[in-house]
């Protein structure tokens, strides 16, 4: 029996809230090759000890550190990944962003086996790497490593685009969409629309706009479900709300069986934080779009092409008058909000798992 091939993948982060490599990893098996994934087992907002019983078809491999933040976290990881691999074997070496990119650079080197990169995001671009003299650093590790890769991809076209410009090659595109084939789950609602935001609770998602608007929108709730750095003040600005609800972290399945009895899905993003903002191409929108709701985006690339190829939700400014004009039009024009809905489910018939698959099968060939 031939041996199959093995694709080494290393992520900065927890497994269990990676779908995207989760979807990946269990692609590649279909395809036939051997998976390992090397995460970092820290999981920031809740107990993981639950979650680290989850099975996966492909083998996992955690890393503790003593330290979970800052460039010393991310030496000691590349450190680690690098001296665990060394003089083990695979024959593909698969880094997710920038920063476990310099472990599997060289370990590609030495071995002289292919590496693929995967973009989930402008990683040297992202609002946390503020001064020029990390951004640089950043850069030239993603430069090293872009040079030495033999398949690079990222989660949508426009920052496909920018990323092959700046750094001189080629790059893909694999959308982080879910499976169409993933059912979701009946549940009783309120009759009060639902305003969703699902994600992290981070600076420049506009989550602190979302709240103001709740203060005009009496006839509505608004469910937040996420963490983040900024979990305490949002908490703070909603208190003398009771129309904002705080879901904290749920799973998957939770999600899928929410979001469908929800009426609009928040999408807003502050592009002056970052240039990865502006290029970014959200999950969550495609989860939006697969539970049937409309959504509401920021006039970046992404969503201005995506809202004019399948009229599944709208691209507003990011403006309190705008966004509450927005959801107060769909209440009060139920048959423009429907077609919406309509078309949001046509759309997910194109736009999901089943056929990034396919491309991601013409991408990786070891």
């Amino acid at each position: 029996m031939e041996r199959k091939k093995k694709i080494l993948i290393g992520i900065s982060g927890h497994i269990i809230s990676d779908q995207r490599m989760i979807r990946i990893g269990n692609a590649l098996l279909d395809f036939g090759y051997d998976i390992e994934i090397l995460y970092r087992n820290y999981y920031k907002y809740k107990s993981n000890d639950k979650e680290n019983a989850l099975k996966f078809d492909f083998q996992i491999k955690g890393y503790k550190l003593p330290i979970n933040s800052g460039i010393g976290m991310y030496l000691l990881l590349n450190h680690r990944y690098f001296w665990s691999q060394l003089f083990k074997s695979a024959d593909a070496y698969y880094a997710v962003d920038s920063d476990t990119l310099l472990a599997f650079t060289f370990l590609s080197k030495i071995k002289r086996k292919p590496l693929i990169y995967d973009a989930h995001e402008y990683f040297c671009e992202v609002p946390e790497l503020k001064s020029k003299w990390k951004k640089k650093i950043w850069h030239i590790i993603t430069q090293l490593g872009v040079n030495q890769s033999s398949v690079r991809y990222t989660v949508g076209p426009q920052l496909a685009s920018e990323l092959s410009k700046r750094y001189g090659k080629l790059f893909g595109t694999i959308k982080n969409v879910p499976s169409i084939s993933q059912k979701t789950i009946e549940i009783t609602t309120s009759k009060r629309p639902i305003i969703i935001y699902q994600g992290a609770l981070n600076e420049g998602r506009k989550i602190e706009l979302l709240i103001e608007a709740m203060q005009q929108l009496p006839m509505c709730d608004c469910l937040i479900i996420g963490e983040g750095d900024l979990s305490l003040i949002l908490r703070q600005k909603a208190a003398s709300l009771n129309n904002v609800i705080f879901k904290g972290l749920l799973t998957p399945d939770e999600l899928r069986a929410i979001t469908p009895t929800c009426f609009a899905g928040f999408n807003l993003l502050d592009a002056s934080q970052s240039l990865s903002y502006y290029y970014s191409l959200s999950n969550k929108y495609f989860d939006y779009m697969h539970a049937g709701i409309p959504s509401i985006s920021s006039r970046l690339p992404e969503y201005l092409d995506l809202n004019e190829k399948t009229r599944a939700g709208v691209c507003i400014d990011d403006t309190l008058i705008d966004l509450t004009n927005q959801i107060k039009r769909w209440l009060e024009f139920p048959n423009e909000y429907d077609k919406l809905k309509e078309n949001a489910n046509i759309a997910s018939k194109t736009y999901n798992w089943e056929k990034e698959k396919e491309v991601l099968k013409t991408l990786i060939k070891i």
